[in-house]
């Protein structure tokens, strides 16, 4: 038994000793392609991260002026919704003042009218009252002067004016 062991451990020294020939032989011949494969993949893996790092502040960038070019709307908006609401007040106030103008001319043309009516209405009064007055007045004298008394009165201060103006 302790022959099979020590040909075991040989075997293991050999086999062990196979091996690092073997990864020598690899080293050797292959250290440069898979150092530069290793380094390509480095290359790669770094320049995809430059790649998305690059992307990623271009990203930001373009968030930021669009979150600048948002408040910028936003501000636009107010201020354009301001200045309709200004000139919605000041078309208002001027419709207002040209209402209360025509309603001002309406009631200088009402007052006017109401005047001119009334001065007609006092004139034809006052035709009125003239007409029936010497309708009243003649009505008296022609019944007064039915009495012969002053029939004979007025006939002789008729006759008394004539003697006096020959």
């Amino acid at each position: 038994m302790a022959m099979a062991e020590g040909n075991h451990t040989l075997e293991l020294i050999w086999k062990g000793l196979n091996i690092l020939v073997f990864l020598g032989i690899v080293y050797y011949f292959g250290r440069k392609p898979i150092g530069e494969a290793f380094k390509s993949f480095f290359l790669r893996l770094t320049e995809k991260l430059e790649d998305s790092d690059r992307e990623l502040r271009q990203a930001k960038e373009t968030l930021e002026r669009a979150k600048q070019e948002y408040e910028d709307a936003k501000r636009r908006h107010r201020e354009q919704i301001r200045l309709a609401e200004q000139t919605a007040e000041q078309m208002k106030e001027e419709e207002i003042k040209k209402v209360d103008e025509v309603v001002e001319r309406i009631k200088d043309k009402a007052r006017e009218s109401i005047e001119l009516e009334t001065k007609r209405a006092k004139e034809e009064l006052v035709r009125y009252g003239m007409e029936k007055a010497k309708e009243l007045a003649v009505k008296k004298l022609m019944e007064d002067f039915e009495d012969p008394q002053l029939q004979e009165g007025y006939i002789r201060k008729t006759l008394r004016k004539m003697e006096v103006s020959q």
